[in-house]
């Protein structure tokens, strides 16, 4: 994490860093690096000590919860826990607090946390959002746009169907699928309503973002390539990314309003290789990878996976670059373990798979990030 990227969080909320990544990542599975770029960032701006400490301790109490919590349990523990201040309003922290755990411990404790998390902001997100944006958001498609009534496009074959945008983006539709758009796009945003199935590869122009809604998914993009599912009769809405970046959170998001005027890319941001599936009906997101992640960088440029005693941390710096991919483990344990492999033709988890393996390790997905443990090498 840059400096000036750190400079960001300078503005950040109480919520805003509950919902970072990077935040969480700290908080959940802290390593010495990211533990001392939040110590800095506190001891050179005091004034954030308090959001901090509030967001960190609402992050560990939420994970100690099951994923089957209540509603009303969620908001009670919440309360309990944004109220346990001392009387100058700054939260309370223990000293070892800032322990350093390493981040291979307690996984599973991750996971069932991670799950509360998500679920307790989809229900803040809908008890907090008022009707009237509900209704809104529901008339939406079926009104005319500042540029005339919206064009329908209904694939009815059996093969994909193009369909060109007059801002020179293209969208593939799927069979049984639909879309509505403007004939031309007006103002600042670029507007599509999606129901069904479609590939989009978008133009670039950051000076008006591009938005699909599609059922309760809104997803925002500059100029990028990404795929969504999201079929009426189904249970999850996914969305995929190819290229770019995109960033997508639900309608019934409280701060929806201020996600889509603003022209940065907020919410859940995905990445090459990442995708979101939206369960419906427990109205809860779930960040991970694609089935089949792809190498990202040019044919050109491509790295060859042919190792030879080589460092492992240095076989997945390649690896995770190549596809675009964090990969996540302790430097300091697996310094030791060199790696002699050809991994040319196999998919990106059948190279992990061989790579943990020769060193005795395991890895997970964890949002949309692989996480490698393992207890090093014996040399």
């Amino acid at each position: 994490m840059h400096e000036a990227d750190m400079n960001d969080y300078k503005k950040y909320g109480i919520e805003d860093l509950v919902w970072d990544t990077f935040f969480r990542q700290w908080v959940l599975t802290p390593t010495r690096e990211s533990d001392r770029v939040w110590k800095q960032l506190q001891v050179e701006n005091p004034e954030m000590t308090d959001n901090i400490n509030k967001a960190r301790e609402v992050v560990l109490s939420l994970r100690v919860a099951e994923p089957e919590i209540s509603t009303a349990e969620i908001s009670k523990l919440v309360k309990e826990t944004i109220s346990k201040t001392t009387p100058g309003g700054i939260t309370v922290m223990e000293p070892e607090a800032f322990r350093v755990i390493p981040f291979y411990k307690k996984f599973w404790f991750r996971i069932a946390a991670s799950l509360t998390f998500v679920m307790f902001f989809a229900w803040l997100a809908k008890s907090r959002l008022p009707e009237s944006n509900l209704a809104k958001f529901g008339e939406k498609e079926n009104l005319a746009t500042d540029s005339g009534l919206l064009i329908e496009k209904i694939n009815t074959t059996k093969a994909p169907l193009l369909v060109s945008l007059e801002d020179g983006s293209r969208v593939t539709l799927a069979p049984e699928s639909r879309i509505r758009y403007a004939r031309k796009f007006v103002g600042g945003k670029r507007e599509v309503y999606l129901t069904g199935e479609a590939f989009f590869d978008i133009s670039k122009d950051p000076a008006r973002p591009f938005f699909v809604y599609a059922n309760e998914l809104v997803t925002k993009v500059l100029g990028t390539s990404f795929t969504i599912k999201a079929y009426k009769t189904s249970k999850e809405v996914t969305v995929e990314v190819k290229t770019g970046r995109v960033s997508v959170f639900t309608q019934l998001d409280p701060d929806v309003e201020e996600k889509i005027n603003n022209r940065e890319l907020e919410g859940v941001v995905l990445s090459p290789n990442q995708k979101i599936i939206y369960a419906r009906d427990q109205i809860r997101m779930v960040k991970t990878l694609v089935e089949k992640p792809e190498i990202i960088i040019s044919k050109a440029k491509a790295p060859q996976f042919i190792f030879e005693d080589a460092p492992v941390s240095e076989v997945f710096d390649s690896i995770g670059k190549a596809y675009g991919i964090d990969i996540l483990y302790d430097e300091e344990l697996l310094k030791g373990c060199p790696l002699t492999a050809i991994l040319e033709n196999q998919t990106l988890h059948e190279k992990l798979t061989i790579i943990c393996k020769a060193i005795e390790a395991n890895y997970e997905i964890l949002d949309g990030q692989i996480v490698v443990h393992g207890k090093g090498c014996k040399n």
